[in-house]
């Protein structure tokens, strides 16, 4: 598989150290990325944003398109490029999620990994599944937005 698809919930132990899914490593593998990079959800959500280096690589080539002395370019690469963490999966598949980035997104115990295509989200379970009414809403008033190409 090419992209970031499908959800599991693993569990985080006291260190932080929590199991990325067996699918979303294969991805990583797939497009070469050594390591994994993570920062807070860009839109405010309680999330975690993961992503390999082919979709960081895309992130920092559109920012760089911007004037930097635009305002908007200094708040995006500060939320974007500045509070990203990057590390290397260890033999077994595991990383260490930050602290900062733990506490931004209410983690601890467990974690829900979301595929979203290029990138996925980590999620406190209750915080995830208490958005899916919402979700499910938003999608169904929006499903004939999707650009099916003639088909």
């Amino acid at each position: 598989m090419k992209f970031f698809s499908s959800s599991a919930t693993n569990k985080v132990d006291a260190k932080g150290r929590v199991s990325i899914p067996a699918p979303f490593r294969k991805v990583l593998a797939g497009e070469g990325s050594p390591l994994l990079h993570l920062r807070p959800e860009v839109q405010g959500k309680p999330a975690i944003e993961g992503f390999g280096d082919a979709y960081y690589e895309k992130t920092a080539m559109e920012l760089g398109r911007m004037a930097p002395t635009d305002p908007a370019f200094d708040a995006l690469t500060d939320l974007m490029i500045s509070r990203t963490s990057s590390m290397p999966l260890d033999e077994t598949g595991r990383i260490v999620l930050p602290a900062a980035l733990r506490e931004a997104a209410g983690i601890e115990g467990e974690a829900i990994f979301v595929g979203r295509i290029h990138t996925f989200q980590i999620w406190k379970p209750e915080n995830y599944y208490a958005l899916q009414a919402d979700l499910r809403a938003t999608a169904e008033a929006n499903f004939d937005k999707m650009p099916w190409g003639g088909a």
